[in-house]
């Protein structure tokens, strides 16, 4: 049943009043109210109203119901409500054949503004172990909505996976929403009390207060937790996986998140949901899923991966895929076996999937023993879609303090920015491996950063103190999208920095003429001997060695048989090793 209550401050006496009332004598058949929240949805219509929201209120209630919820009110937090019919009631396919599935839809248009949306249902379920005499307590949810022309048309984030669960005392128990966001917002899980209405405001939008007696679910383990796991009540913030290690205590428990919608920074959206956990007393062990780690994939490339479910009891596993993604993925079913039970996923990004926020995917797993509880595991896998990487055409000692990187001009997804890493290595063999981001293990750090229609960049922060020291190079391109997104990283390039000369030193030499025709000449200090000369493309490609001959006016070198343009001169000394930048022109 739903609370739908007048407005103003004196009707506040009778409100307490009703509210004891209805409570004291609904609570032997209306107690019913398992789990729930609210979605919200901008207009989304062809002819879209500016300001206008769609919400669905999703409740989970007791089946066969001891009280038909057959309307239900919204109230949407600008001193406004409305009431509507119920729209649809399924039976929840979880096993149990407890639990209803409720559905009603709202919509309301707004003001700029943010704006928390309420729900007061009547009332939760008795016997909630974690919740003071829960059959007299209501069932309080909130969604928080921003209405700003420039968000554009955004839609709260979907849960695919019923907030009911089962889990067996002793064992580890595992839940996932199997969360994603239709625009690619940035989502945050954190844990929150369950809450019931307290009071109503002074324009009659309704408050909160803790469930009384609420006790977390840390409160309740068992004396022998799983090993390799957390103890406790865990949420993992990026994820959205539950994980309580390990249940201690028979019956039905409350607990609540809030998913945090964020965008640029912001914080535009908030979805609390409140669920309900059946801890039951069973000998069955659940099924285990091994997924792969965190992985980056380019755009217009196929992924294809092997996840396996194995079964301690050798139960009938089925393993299938929460995704809201074109995906595909043949659901497995099969006796577990000490090999397991194997599905494979294969999913082709396109361009369009481009975008920072990694897209989650969740498995699940069941068991089938033939007399004890199904069991579930639920494992969330993210995946970085990216674009492809910048190339790296050269890096060249510029001078005796600056490596000139160059790259061919990217114009994949109208980049906004190339970012610069570093390490000082011996020089990899190979490409080395490509990855989104620059990880501290391989040692880069960012060194700078410039306009994505940018070809080069000049690096000289280079290491005075180090003799002949070799730098590697890798870029990646941030995209301007309202999704946003990152390239792969380049392939890495070095550059051996040749050093070990004195500064004093190398003020002492001159070269002349600069164009040069047909020769260079060098003029050095007499204690030092000029072993040789190195010619150096724009590409860092070694053209050509040059030997010198020794005149009254210097060291001198041929280039009539150098091709005209812009080289890097490396002239080899007995004390060192000095660059310069020549123009052959003839």
């Amino acid at each position: 049943m739903t609370i739908s209550l007048p407005f103003g401050k004196r009707w506040h006496l009778f409100l307490s009043v009703f509210l004891f009332l209805l409570c004291s004598g609904l609570s032997a058949q209306a107690t019913h109210l398992r789990a729930g929240n609210i979605y919200a949805v901008a207009d989304t219509t062809a002819n879209p109203v500016p300001g206008r929201f769609f919400f669905t209120l999703v409740t989970f209630s007791v089946a066969p119901p001891p009280f038909e919820d057959l309307r239900a009110t919204l109230y949407f937090g600008d001193c406004t409500r409305q009431e509507v019919a119920r729209e649809s009631r399924t039976l929840l396919d979880n096993g149990q054949n407890n639990s209803f599935m409720n559905v009603y839809r709202f919509e309301h248009i707004y003001g700029p503004g943010t704006y928390t949306v309420s729900f007061v249902g009547e009332n939760r379920n008795g016997g909630i172990v974690n919740i003071s005499s829960s059959v007299t307590q209501t069932f309080f949810l909130q969604t928080t909505v921003t209405v700003d022309p420039l968000l554009l048309r955004n839609r709260s984030p979907r849960m695919q996976y019923p907030p009911v669960d089962v889990a067996v005392r002793g064992q580890v128990f595992v839940h996932n929403p199997a969360t994603y966001d239709p625009d690619g917002d940035s989502l945050a899980f954190k844990l929150v009390e369950p809450r019931i209405f307290d009071r109503f405001d002074a324009c009659g939008n309704p408050l909160g207060k803790v469930a009384p007696g609420y006790q977390g679910l840390e409160n309740y383990l068992s004396g022998q937790l799983a090993p390799g796991r957390p103890a406790g009540l865990t949420l993992n913030v990026y994820t959205g996986q539950l994980t309580w290690n390990n249940p201690g205590r028979l019956g039905e428990f409350n607990i609540a998140f809030v998913v945090e919608e964020w965008r640029g920074g912001r914080l535009i959206g908030r979805v609390i949901r409140d669920m309900q956990i059946y801890v039951r007393e069973d000998s069955n062990r659940p099924p285990v899923i091994a997924v792969p780690r965190e992985i980056y994939v380019k755009a217009g490339s196929s992924l294809q991966e092997e996840i396996t479910v194995t079964d301690a009891d050798e139960h009938s596993v089925s393993l299938s895929l929460l995704a809201h993604l074109p995906t595909s993925f043949n659901t497995a079913t099969g006796f577990s076996t000490q090999n397991g039970v194997s599905g494979t996923f294969t999913w082709k990004p396109e361009d369009s999937d481009v975008r920072k926020e990694p897209y989650l995917v969740v498995f699940r797993a069941i068991d089938a023993p033939t007399t004890w509880t199904k069991l579930v595991d639920m494992q969330p896998w993210l995946i970085h879609v990216v674009g492809p990487a910048p190339m790296i055409k050269s890096a060249v000692q510029e001078s005796n303090t600056s490596i000139r990187l160059a790259w061919d001009a990217y114009t994949y997804q109208d980049a906004k920015q190339l970012y610069i890493y570093r390490k000082q290595t011996t020089p990899a063999t190979g490409t080395g491996n490509r990855k989104r981001t620059i990880s501290a293990p391989e040692g880069y750090t960012l060194i700078g950063q410039v306009d994505g229609n940018a070809t080069s960049f000049v690096d000289d922060k280079i290491d005075q103190g180090t003799t002949n020291p070799s730098y590697c190079y890798r870029i990646y391109a941030e995209y301007a999208s309202a999704a946003g997104g990152t390239s792969e990283a380049s392939a890495e390039v070095c550059a051996r920095f040749v050093t070990g000369m004195a500064e004093e030193l190398k003020q002492q030499f001159s070269f002349f003429p600069n164009p040069a025709p047909s020769t260079l000449t060098v003029q050095a200090p007499n204690s030092v001997q000029v072993q040789k000369g190195i010619l150096l493309n724009s590409s860092g490609q070694q053209i050509t060695d040059l030997t010198p001959r020794k005149t009254v006016a210097g060291w001198v070198f041929d280039v009539k048989n150098i091709a005209a343009g812009f080289y890097l001169f490396h002239l080899q000394t007995d004390k060192g090793t000095l660059v310069h930048k020549l123009l052959v022109g003839h």
